[in-house]
């Protein structure tokens, strides 16, 4: 008897829960015919049919449930066949957007549809960096949006706002069924200038309300993967992206990371109308692996994008000073204290190195300096010599000629071209010989460690240490807050 009693209350559940799938659906509980085509349902009503159709009209119901259940269509459309004394066969058909995902299983659905969203497809926002000489029309023609221009430019305020981009401002686009619903020209520092479609027209505005730039911080341990720990500490993909760039010469990522290390980051999130719509920069981040801490900060020098380290290093500031060779000829002849002269035959001393190339081939100054002689002197033939800082200095023998426009005196910058290969002198054939001389010595310059020079004047020195200490401020404090399993974002003070 109980079990007889479990059954029928196991059907008349089952039953409840039909009820509730149809009414889901609006769909009549008079007789049903379904049919399923990938992202599209269509239900057909008619006023009788028999128990078999009934059956497989629930089959194929649930068929169409666990489609959507499986995010499989994105649009369906729902034709209902009302019977009328006109026509026994009316269709009406209805579109509307299926939830992405079930709010709960098919058993027991209680939503209704009045809570699913009818609204198409939402757009995204895309981020375009201006770079320098950048117009609007080759902005517009790279994002494949060309016929955009010519409605944006019809406007004078628009054409007036746009006509000269700022090198490293940036562009967003709002985009929805590939047509432009709103365009942000963010400025450095200044206010920005917003552009929305109404109808078929624009209308734009420079505020300073409606869209703003904040300085986000996020600390996140490596558990899983790189990527995967990120994304559920909430950190843009783009974001995530930069930073196997910045550390590439602390650490390989594709070995070196492991469960534990720990990375906090400082980046910039774009927000407009109070919504977080792009994030621009990777301002600084630290990786902390084991007792091994790196700290890098994003620096733009010299309009080139630097990831400097801030552990007190200054070697990424500084660069090699000279050239290692003249030319890119070929090496013919090292130096050597006891070489054999292949003229003369006798033990001379080859005090430089010689690099074969055609007669003509220009040759390049090593380093800045300044000539201190050029003319014919002995068996170097036609030579130049350079003086350097640090006491350094170099010398070019066997020219063809020299170049015009340089005498004795004249200061040169590495890479200018101070003479042309030739034979002049004691020589077998064409060829430049180069010597390389450090506080009166001759050395081998193939082998001389070579000096190195800072990167940055005085003035850039200043600022980038003030950006240090504020980047190096903010990685300690979020470092702080994590520690005590709190969260916060800072907005952005310029």
């Amino acid at each position: 008897m109980l079990k007889r009693m479990h059954k029928f209350s196991a059907h008349k559940q089952k039953k409840k829960n039909w009820n509730d799938a149809m009414r889901l659906y609006n769909i009549q509980q008079n007789s049903t015919a379904l049919s399923v085509d990938y992202a599209t349902v269509s239900v057909i009503s008619e006023e009788k049919s028999s128990p078999l159709n009934r059956w497989s009209s629930r089959f194929m119901l649930f068929t169409g449930s666990l489609l959507a259940v499986g995010n499989i269509p994105v649009y369906s459309s729902v034709a209902h066949i009302i019977d009328t004394p006109e026509l026994t066969r009316t269709q009406i058909k209805k579109t509307f957007l299926l939830p992405a995902a079930p709010i709960a299983s098919y058993s027991g659905y209680t939503q209704t549809l009045d809570d699913v969203s009818t609204t198409p497809n939402q757009g995204r926002w895309s981020l375009y960096h201006i770079k320098k000489d950048d117009n609007l029309a080759d902005v517009l023609s790279i994002l494949k949006l060309k016929t955009l221009y010519k409605n944006l430019s019809q406007d004078k305020l628009i054409q007036y706002a746009l006509h000269n981009l700022e090198k490293d401002s940036s562009l967003l686009f709002y985009k929805v069924d590939h047509q432009i619903n709103q365009l942000i020209y963010l400025p450095k520092n200044k206010k920005a200038f917003v552009i929305s479609r109404v109808g078929e027209i624009f209308k734009s505005e420079w505020t300073q309300e409606r869209v703003s730039v904040r300085r986000i911080s996020r600390t996140f341990s490596i558990k899983n993967s790189l990527f995967n720990d990120a994304a559920k500490a909430k950190i843009p993909n783009k974001i995530v992206r930069t930073i196997p760039k910045m550390f590439k010469q602390d650490i390989n990522f594709n070995r070196d990371i492991a469960r534990g290390d720990k990375l906090t980051l400082i980046y910039e999130n774009i927000e407009f109308d109070g919504e977080a719509i792009s994030s621009r920069h990777l301002l600084a981040a630290r990786y902390d692996k084991k007792n091994v801490r790196y700290q890098r900060i994003r620096y733009r020098l010299n309009d080139k994008i630097q990831y400097l380290s801030t552990n007190g290093e200054d070697t990424e500031l500084k660069k090699v000073a000279f050239d290692r060779r003249p030319i890119k000829g070929r090496l013919s002849s090292r130096f050597n204290p006891y070489r054999k002269h292949p003229i003369f035959g006798t033990v001379r001393p080859h005090k430089g190195t010689d690099y074969a190339a055609a007669r003509g081939t220009p040759i390049h100054a090593t380093a800045d300096g300044t000539i201190r002689f050029q003319g014919r002197k002995g068996g170097y033939g036609n030579v130049v010599d350079l003086s350097h800082d640090n006491a350094i200095r170099t010398r070019y023998g066997h020219m063809s000629a020299f170049n015009p426009k340089l005498h004795t005196g004249i200061q040169v910058k590495r890479g200018d071209v101070i003479g042309y290969v030739g034979s002049t002198g004691n020589s077998t054939g064409n060829h430049v010989h180069y010597e390389f001389y450090v506080q009166g010595h001759v050395v081998d310059p193939e082998t001389v460690t070579l000096p190195s020079i800072g990167l940055m004047t005085k003035q850039q020195k200043n600022q980038f240490q003030r950006t240090r200490k504020v980047m190096l401020n903010a990685l300690n404090k979020r470092n702080h807050i994590a520690n005590i399993g709190a969260d916060f974002t800072k907005p952005y003070d310029g």
